[in-house]
């Protein structure tokens, strides 16, 4: 997998050490329907499920590696651990994870005691390598009753795997009165320096190994060899055929509430995300709750951004960076756009006035999604 399809697959930075833009050993979990697409070299993004508060979700894995055992583990939710925990542990019964061509059924449930929450995916068939090869992902836990909208075409995507959507609150239920629909965004960052920072002589001052967001990554050295200037660099490099960094693409209209879920996907050292002239509370629902423009996450950690004005208090339109702030890890590829578009662009659909569909009286069964974990390499 290629993290950057015009970037080479390699870039020396400093003493004979290089960025990896490509991985050769990826591993992806990704749906059933999507898997010939993948296959047939779409780029994929991490699988990002959602779910609302009260929900239970029933993830049906198949392993469609050749060689590897694989797990679906989303520790942050309810679960039986002794069926759905995804790791061998203790005195828990069998085997949960599942050999080439095995199946198996695990069981989550969205406690509302929890409340909102996105739990981290992680595969422990081989936890050593495949979290490494991009076997990570997530479930995204909304407001109770939610409907979740392709930004782009309004389409029904409760049930789909997608990276960003429209969060469509039903004002209806209790303690939703008040709430605003919000655009809902997982980013996914991963890094495997171990000696970047440290006391290692000859003291190095840029980031190796494989490096990126969503599988994503958009290094200064290779925007250098482009045409950009170190004073561009968040800039089109070529001023007549402008292009997008390939990394994820965030769209809001001006004045949008928008929920970033920033995951330490699989890291060696911890990271500092940051966008733009944007701050968020630090506590999301507690009144007078101090604002951050900036945090610090972990390996396996997950944490919130939610800001509650795209283009700041003055909704002013116009394309911010968000990035690891981190200077050697934004330098290595992890940054991006939030593109905050005028009000009324149609690029994406407007939040205010959508509600959810018409709901069904019956009780309806647990929501399922047949999730595989496939190799491209087919290891």
């Amino acid at each position: 997998m290629k993290f950057n399809p015009k970037a080479p697959e390699a870039i020396e930075v400093d003493f004979e050490r290089k960025i990896q833009v490509a991985n050769p050993d990826a591993k992806i979990y990704t749906l059933e329907e999507e898997a010939s697409k993948v296959a047939g070299g779409l780029q994929p993004m991490p699988l990002t499920l959602r779910a609302n508060v009260g929900d239970c979700v029933k993830i049906n894995l198949k392993n469609k590696m050749k060689a590897s055992r694989a797990s679906f583990s989303a520790i942050s939710l309810a679960f039986n651990p002794k069926d759905s925990l995804g790791a061998n542990v203790g005195n828990n019964p069998g085997d949960q994870t599942i050999a080439p061509g095995e199946s198996r059924t695990y069981t989550y449930y969205a406690d509302p005691f929890i409340g909102e929450i996105t739990s981290l995916v992680w595969d422990w068939g081989n936890v050593m390598m495949n979290p490494r090869n991009g076997l990570f992902g997530a479930v995204v836990i909304g407001p109770r009753g939610s409907q979740y909208r392709d930004p782009k075409t309004g389409a029904d995507i409760s049930l789909k795997n997608s990276w960003t959507a429209d969060v469509i609150i039903d004002r209806t239920i209790q303690g939703n009165e008040r709430r605003a629909n919000y655009r809902d965004v997982a980013l996914y960052f991963q890094d495997e320096d171990n000696i970047i920072g440290t006391s290692f002589m000859p003291y190095v001052q840029n980031v190796a190994g494989l490096t990126g967001i969503n599988y994503r990554s958009e290094p200064y050295k290779y925007r250098e060899e482009t045409g950009c200037s170190l004073g561009k660099m968040f800039q089109p490099c070529v001023a007549d055929k402008p292009e997008d960094p390939v990394t994820p693409l965030i769209e809001a209209h001006a004045g949008d509430p928008v929920r970033i879920h920033v995951l330490g996907a699989n890291n060696e050292q911890n990271q500092m995300f940051s966008v733009e002239k944007h701050e968020w509370p630090i506590e999301p629902y507690m009144r007078g709750a101090d604002q951050i423009s900036v945090v610090e996450f972990s390996g396996s950690e997950v944490i919130d951004a939610f800001i509650s004005s795209a283009g700041g208090p003055y909704r002013l339109p116009g394309d911010y960076v968000y990035s690891n702030q981190r200077l050697p890890y934004s330098q290595s590829g992890q940054w991006g756009y939030l593109r905050v578009l005028p009000t009324g662009d149609q690029r994406v659909m407007p939040l205010s006035g959508a509600v959810p569909g018409v709901k069904k009286t019956e009780a309806e069964p647990p929501a399922t999604a047949t999730v595989m974990p496939v190799s491209s390499a087919g290891r």
